[in-house]
């Protein structure tokens, strides 16, 4: 008789820039080298970054990543998450599954789902680990947002991500907006996303009776891009207060690295996130807290820029600028 074992399954979860897949890809490379692991991500923006950025430099058979860009992936029902972790799961047949909802996203929904009788026996649900920037309890944009304060909730070990950053008062100042949420959840400290597997380990205290039941939404359901004749195209979305915006160009695009570098400097976003083959080869661009990074990559399937700002922008004139800049 073939016995059929729940698979370990963690929601890793925390608001715009945090630092999620960063912490990700810290887990993956530290994982037990016999097990295999999936991770399916879900992005606010329509087109999908984290998908490349979390498989590159994978050993292949041992990871497997399975993406659900466009908003929450619990919306709709859940249809699109569903199909997507059913894939995965018969795809992968992992020994853990990591779970990213956006950073937009409401995780309350994304626990009840997975906590229903359609995925019991299937899923033994773990910690779900919240980051967190503890700076940012002092913003009233984060600190009385609904979602913020939800991914806090839902918490079974919060992590003050980004530590090394902090000013003096900066814990304390987040032990005091847990206290005063009545949050009483294990809180860990880290930098740079280096989480510890120990912290995955522990069954989920998530009560579903405790959050609202999920709402509708208007977000279409992701269908994979089809390149047209021009070699790029773009995709807009807009919930929660935000929008954005992303684009893919083929393969066979290439973009002037410091003018590129120009551009994105000049651009005021909540979030940005890049993989663009350059004249100095696959870069990865990066911006937080109106900071940009870039790095260096192996390879990537194609050119990808995805937007999110608080205010309504003029996305054509961007898709213009970013056509300019082509080698």
């Amino acid at each position: 008789m073939q016995i059929v074992r729940a698979v370990p399954t963690n929601i890793i979860t925390g608001f715009l820039g945090v630092g999620k897949s960063t912490a990700i890809t810290y887990l993956l490379k530290h994982k037990p080298a016999d097990e295999v692991w999936a991770v399916l991500v879900n992005e606010f923006g329509e087109i999908g970054v984290d998908g490349n950025l979390l498989g590159a430099g994978q050993e292949p058979g041992k990871v497997f990543i399975k993406e659900v860009p466009g908003g929450c992936m619990c919306c709709a029902s859940g249809l699109p998450m569903q199909i997507a972790l059913n894939m995965l799961l018969a795809r992968s047949k992992p020994d853990r599954l990591l779970i990213e909802p956006t950073g937009l996203g409401h995780p309350a929904e994304v626990l009840a789902s997975l906590s229903s009788e359609h995925y019991r026996g299937v899923l033994d649900i773990q910690h779900t680990l919240t980051l967190v920037d503890a700076r940012k309890v002092t913003d009233s944009r984060y600190a009385q947002h609904d979602i913020f304060r939800q991914q806090l909730q839902v918490a079974d070990v919060i992590v003050a991500n980004k530590v090394d950053l902090y000013e003096s008062d900066s814990i304390a100042r987040l032990q005091d907006y847990l206290r005063d949420l009545s949050i009483a959840s294990p809180l860990q400290v880290t930098s740079q996303g280096q989480i510890p597997f120990a912290w995955l380990l522990g069954r989920s205290g998530f009560q579903a009776s405790l959050f609202s039941p999920p709402q509708p939404s208007s977000t279409e359901t992701f269908t994979e891009l089809q390149m047209p004749a021009s070699g790029f195209i773009s995709k807009r979305g807009q919930a929660d207060g935000m929008h954005s915006c992303g684009w893919v160009f083929a393969p066979s695009y290439c973009f002037h690295y410091e003018r590129l570098m120009s551009l994105m400097m000049g651009l005021q976003m909540e979030r940005l996130k890049a993989i663009m083959h350059t004249n100095r080869g696959w870069m990865l661009f990066n911006q937080v807290d109106g900071v940009l990074t870039s790095s260096e990559l192996n390879d990537a399937p194609d050119s990808r820029i995805e937007c999110i700002s608080s205010q309504p922008e003029d996305w054509s004139q961007l898709e213009m600028a970013l056509q300019s800049l082509s080698c």
